[in-house]
């Protein structure tokens, strides 16, 4: 009984999506698929600029979370991506191109979120901890992010993402690479290379490498 009224209650008032709620920041191809628990979070409601946000290409299946902490921020992926498991934190812009593989629990950040000099930072847990009482929980409306470096994201094409990797600021990483379960990636990437480990190394040559030289 409870569970047909629950079902009755849905029919007549059905849950919005954050798509659904941000529409006019997002653009998604019609024949890439998402899942109802992927969503988009905008922290500074109140500065969001009139543009895309985020831009989604052909034939993909997209799983991802996508934030942004302030106004700025910018995420595209290309067609025939498949995204097990992503969470883009996104101040400056990260770009997947084409048929790009990701695997589960990938945490991709094209910023610091703090400085790393102690007395630049020195405020920011105050900061965060006024907003948090005096803005609904929202721990970033005030946030001074003229510390903060950012730097763009560029993962090429036919790479391959394995489970639990991390993916900071101001990398490129070339076409073909694989990047082993677990690792940071914290430099550059060369094409149709295998990287693994804290920070990420070469550990293999693909094939495809020397046909490049």
């Amino acid at each position: 009984m409870i569970r047909k009224i629950l079902n009755k209650f849905k029919k007549k008032n059905p849950i919005m999506t954050s798509f659904q709620r941000y529409k006019d920041y997002f653009e998604k191809e019609t024949s890439t698929f998402m899942p109802n628990n992927s969503s988009i979070r905008f922290d500074v409601i109140d500065k969001i600029e009139n543009r895309k946000y985020v831009r989604i290409g052909e034939k993909g299946i997209i799983n991802a979370h996508f934030i942004f902490e302030s106004e700025k921020g910018e995420v595209t992926i290309g067609d025939n991506v498949h995204l097990g498991g992503v969470t883009f934190i996104s101040r400056n812009k990260i770009e997947i191109q084409d048929d790009v593989t990701m695997a589960w629990g990938i945490i991709i950040y094209d910023h610091n979120s703090h400085s790393i000099y102690w007395e630049e930072r020195k405020n920011d847990n105050q900061q965060c901890y006024d907003d948090y009482i005096n803005c609904n929980g929202n721990s970033v409306v005030n946030k001074d992010w003229s510390c903060v470096a950012d730097a763009p994201i560029v993962i090429e094409s036919k790479v391959w993402v394995g489970f639990d990797v991390t993916i900071l600021k101001g990398v490129t990483i070339g076409e073909g690479a694989v990047i082993g379960a677990k690792s940071v990636v914290t430099k550059n990437v060369e094409p149709w290379t295998v990287v693994a480990g804290n920070p990420a190394v070469v550990v293999k040559y693909l094939p495809e490498y020397n046909k490049k030289k």
